[in-house]
């Protein structure tokens, strides 16, 4: 089992995640939870299922899954996500752990999932070899990814929001490969990884987001992502106060 590789931008990422921690659960899970019954699916969840959830940060994917009979564990590199998971649903199993790093023999699950943690991954190849050493064979191995600036509607506003606020945007660390939010990097990478291709399924899903008042989604902006939180929380107070304004009227 490797160890991680230490990269400023893991070092973000963690401290990112450890800030947000505490409010995640109400705050952007809102938006995250839409998609984790696809995800299931797509990892053939189901009842004695051994599934390991990847980036589990408070648990919520886990928990659907274990009420869907699987016997799940979930492991997060923050200290503080494993904490709130554990509080939250303490009948499941949580560790501290990296993703390019598994703590767990080979072929110890049915099934990886990975819900919005490949794109923050500094090395996310190594993470996908790690998901394929742990997986017996013929498990299956699903995860999700945000999309493209483009097409994100929660990035797309608060870009805008900075623009319409006049100020200029952090310079944030980037991860070391790239981006990953296109249908043909995630082919490259698991193709890099060792899968096999014609296995390869994918599916653009679209979910509405509801949101019960402006509050709720300042709340989702500030406390709930790391990167849209640094750009905005980098900006002098008057203007984190016009980036808001501006956000809530798009």
């Amino acid at each position: 089992m490797p160890n991680a590789v230490e990269h400023p931008y893991r070092a973000f990422e963690r401290a990112g995640w450890g800030r947000a921690a505490a409010a995640y659960a109400g705050s952007f899970e809102h938006a995250t939870s839409l998609f984790g019954s696809a995800l299931l699916r797509a990892g053939g969840t189901g009842p004695y299922v051994r599934l390991l959830d990847v980036a589990c940060g408070t648990g919520a994917l886990s928990a659907l899954a274990a009420s869907q009979g699987a016997e799940t564990t979930g492991v997060d590199f923050s200290p503080q996500m494993i904490a709130q998971a554990r509080h939250r649903h303490p009948a499941l199993r949580f560790s501290e752990a990296d993703a390019e790093a598994l703590p767990f023999p080979d072929r110890s699950f049915d099934a990886v999932v990975v819900k919005f943690g490949v794109h923050h991954f500094p090395f996310p190849v190594q993470a996908l070899r790690e998901a394929r050493r742990v997986l017996r064979l013929g498990g299956r191995l699903a995860f999700t990814l945000r999309a493209s600036p483009h097409e994100h509607a929660m990035y797309k506003l608060t870009l805008g929001a900075v623009e319409a606020a006049g100020v200029s945007r952090a310079a944030l660390p980037v991860p070391p490969g790239g981006a990953v939010n296109e249908i043909s990097t995630c082919a490259a990478l698991l193709a890099e990884s060792g899968s096999t291709p014609p296995l390869l399924q994918v599916d653009k899903i679209v979910a509405d987001l509801w949101l019960d008042s402006d509050q709720q989604l300042i709340d989702i902006l500030i406390y709930g992502m790391v990167r849209l939180s640094c750009m905005i929380e980098s900006q002098p107070a008057a203007k984190v106060d016009k980036i808001l304004a501006a956000g809530t009227r798009s």
